[in-house]
């Protein structure tokens, strides 16, 4: 973090939701994690702690990546329905500017919670976190699962598609033109398959570990949409971590299957096969889009993206169609191939 004074238009929003005032004196910090928004951290001199943020029309990324500010009025809805479900586990919204697309919500102290992306990174690989986050994804999706009122309060496809669909899916399509009719068909299922509300973004570096149990920030995405996509944006971020030679490969990549085969099993809302074969068409896809998408995975090395592309194709050509058939071709890769 840098130390740094909030803009006038924040400082106001945060008037507004009577966190500060021109009497109190504050410090404040920008965090300068993260691509999509501009975030402060806050703190009072009467030790009263929250989290600040403005989204970004343009993303901070090498590619033009644009996308609409006001996806922050969904993110705000999101952690407000997400509440009422399992407090424990979403951030407590303390107020929301709809004109300046300013939200503020609790800090939670990097004291207490670890950020699951770093946690991960530092080997610090636990069960215990990947059947919680699991679960809380199961709970999240079946709750929400037809609900026609907040249908209507998500249709937020116009952010799904700029953050989603353009640069994960068709933008890394241009890199694979023999495969694509089948980049093509995943980012048409993506929309013919909206099932429930989704986070967007739910991967390690979202969500926070406390005694393994996770909190989930940073809901820009949020949307009405297929329930697969939340668990495939995540798994792939295991999936990428587990062919980093730092040995734990086949440890990371246990901890993946454990995660989809908890998910799948636990599914009451819709049929399994289908579910599993939507989520085997769009894994090299998104394995493909870190390397060649507009969103290049940032602690690779040249051996770990050309290993992921090959990976990527190589589970293509083959056309799995089983969990058990993918996690082979996986095994394959990050314990014989990466060392």
């Amino acid at each position: 973090m840098k130390t740094s004074k909030l803009p006038v238009e924040v400082f106001n929003a945060a008037c507004k939701f009577q966190l500060l005032n021109k009497s109190i004196n504050y410090n404040s910090k920008k965090i300068t994690d993260g691509v999509s928004s501009d975030i402060w951290y806050v703190k009072t001199e009467q030790d009263i702690e929250f989290c600040i943020k403005r989204a970004l029309a343009k993303l901070t990324v090498k590619e033009d990546w644009y996308a609409p500010i006001s996806r922050s009025k969904f993110e705000a809805m999101y952690f407000q329905n997400c509440f009422e479900v399992a407090p424990n586990n979403f951030p407590k919204l303390l107020g929301y500017d709809n004109k300046n697309y300013i939200l503020a919500m609790k800090w939670y102290s990097p004291d207490s919670y670890l950020v699951w992306k770093k946690k991960l990174l530092n080997k610090k690989v636990e069960k215990e976190d990947v059947i919680n986050v699991s679960n809380l994804l199961i709970k999240k999706h079946k709750k929400f699962f037809k609900s026609k009122n907040l249908e209507k309060q998500f249709d937020n496809d116009v952010t799904f598609h700029s953050i989603r669909i353009e640069p994960y899916i068709l933008f890394t399509s241009k890199k694979y033109p023999d495969f694509k009719n089948k980049f093509d068909s995943v980012a048409e299922s993506l929309v013919r398959n909206k099932k429930t509300l989704i986070h967007g973004d739910f991967s390690p570096k979202n969500i926070l570990i406390k005694d393994n149990s996770p909190l989930i920030l940073d809901a820009e995405t949020a949307c009405w949409g297929d329930p697969v996509f939340d668990l495939a944006f995540c798994n792939n971020h295991l999936l990428l971590k587990s062919l980093l030679p730092d040995g734990l490969g086949k440890k990371l990549l246990d901890l993946s299957f454990h995660f989809v085969k908890n998910y799948i099993d636990n599914i009451s809302w819709e049929d399994k096969h289908f579910f599993t074969k939507r989520l085997l068409d769009i894994t090299p896809l998104l394995l493909l889009a870190r390397v060649d998408g507009k969103s290049p995975i940032e602690y690779f090395k040249v051996k770990q993206q050309e290993l992921t592309r090959q990976l990527g194709t190589q589970i293509l050509i083959d056309e799995v169609k089983t969990l058990e058939q993918l996690y082979l071709l996986l095994d394959n890769y990050v314990v014989k191939k990466n060392y």
